[in-house]
């Protein structure tokens, strides 16, 4: 066996939490390289979408640039105080306030914590539009939305909100703020939900090695009982 065929060593908790699944391979890459059950080419992340909508699961991709974003919302008092309330027509505003301090963004927190979650990303999310552009927030496309602050809007992120555990919201929010210039780097592909539990998922092929920002999250929110899973597709 060669080096690259070797398999990866993970830490025992994430294998524990590891599941796997099959799917019929096509002779393509990337997003042909699987069928998904109607029949059509799938990506590897397509199929753990339909793993879980089969399940009754509502499916919401939540990586680096979703938290990075509701992160972003969530301290936009801290992080860009000079941007709020100063409409510009060129929209150059993107100054990040760099000179904010772990115990200010602790006492936003502290309030957060006490907070509805919707009803204060929806409140950060008019706060945000009433002032200038943040490239976090404004700049790139999103599940198909034009930037992340619409997609904030879309209804499955805003059910993800209102179902989202206080106790969940608050101690991820409190991880980055540990290493907010690396972190969310790593955050699962998606979070998946019903009536009974909410998943953060890691999705892989059947050999894809995990990167190590990806094992610490996994390893994270295990050790804080947030439900985890990597779901690997063969």
């Amino acid at each position: 066996m060669s080096f690259a065929d070797a398999k990866q060593v993970l830490p025992e908790k994430i294998t524990k939490n590891t599941i796997t699944i099959t799917a019929p391979k096509t002779s393509g890459l990337g997003k042909n390289y699987f069928y998904c059950t109607n029949g059509k080419n799938c990506s590897t992340e397509q199929i753990v979408r339909e793993y879980y909508k089969n399940k009754g699961y509502q499916v919401m991709r939540a990586e680096y640039s979703f938290w990075k974003g509701i992160f972003v919302l969530s301290f936009l008092d801290e992080l860009y105080p000079q941007t709020l309330n100063t409409k510009s027509e060129n929209k150059l505003f993107d100054i990040e306030n760099k000179n904010v301090t772990t115990e200010e963004l602790n006492q936003r927190l502290n309030l957060i914590k006490k907070s509805d979650i919707q009803v204060f990303i929806n409140n950060q999310i008019r706060k945000h539009e009433q002032g200038s552009y943040i490239r976090w927030l404004d700049e790139w496309k999103i599940e198909g939305y034009k930037n992340p602050t619409e997609y904030f809007k879309s209804p499955i992120v805003q059910e993800f909100l209102g179902k989202v555990n206080n106790k969940i919201f608050y101690k991820i929010l409190q991880h980055i703020i540990e290493d907010y210039d690396r972190n969310p780097v790593g955050t699962p592909d998606y979070i998946v939900w019903n009536n009974k539990q909410m998943i953060f998922v890691e999705v892989k092929r059947k050999n894809e090695t995990i990167k190590l920002e990806q094992i610490e999250w996994g390893e994270f929110l295990i050790k804080n009982r947030i439900s985890y899973k990597v779901l690997r597709v063969k």
